[in-house]
């Protein structure tokens, strides 16, 4: 199977294709890292796109960033997309293994690692957002982005965990109250 069939039945959500796909020797890694990648690399982008909204001076004119910087955010943003998804793998792991799923860790991570390409819509309305530049129809989009991308997520680690749907359920409802708490105790 081709990378497009493979992502066309993610996007599905179909969940016994993660299952093939990590039963292959390296394609679940190169899945993986890909769509990690690319959810960094449009987040970066769209973060020095929106940085001019901040830079804008009293004047009017607004100031070119230095190459330097435009690259040192372009891989910023790649590192926080892998920092997010293992992140957020590990505490998938650990509660889906708590309420009786898998111990194994990388199927986990790798199925969210495949899982990740519906998240790419996230990452311009996130950075739209962070510089304020966000209307009402802003927030729209990104509450059916943000559904859709959490039903993947849902089935990549319901096939990934083995775990119920009612126990998937519950640990989904885990992991969102969980990471809620930690980041309004972070972000304040």
């Amino acid at each position: 199977m081709h990378y497009l069939q493979h992502i066309l039945r993610v996007l599905r959500c179909e969940e016994t294709v993660y299952r093939e796909i990590i039963t292959r020797e390296k394609l679940p890694l190169w899945y993986t890292a890909f769509h990690v990648a690319v959810f960094g690399i449009l987040y970066g982008l769209c973060a020095i796109h929106y940085s001019d909204f901040l830079l804008t001076p009293e004047i009017g004119a607004t100031p070119e960033l230095p190459l330097q910087i435009k690259t040192t955010v372009l891989f910023m943003g790649i590192s926080v997309a892998f920092l997010i998804h293992g992140g957020m793998a590990l505490f998938a792991w650990v509660f889906c293994r708590g309420f009786g799923g898998s111990t194994l860790f990388l199927p986990v991570y790798l199925a969210l690692g495949i899982a990740w390409i519906a998240l790419w819509p996230l990452a311009p309305i996130m950075a739209a957002m962070q510089v304020k530049v966000a209307g009402s129809g802003m927030y729209l989009l990104l509450l059916v982005a943000a559904v859709y991308a959490l039903c993947v997520v849902f089935r990549a680690l319901k096939s990934a965990s083995g775990l119920s749907f009612a126990r998937m359920l519950i640990v989904l409802v885990v992991v969102i109250i969980y990471i809620s708490c930690f980041m309004y105790l972070w972000v304040g």
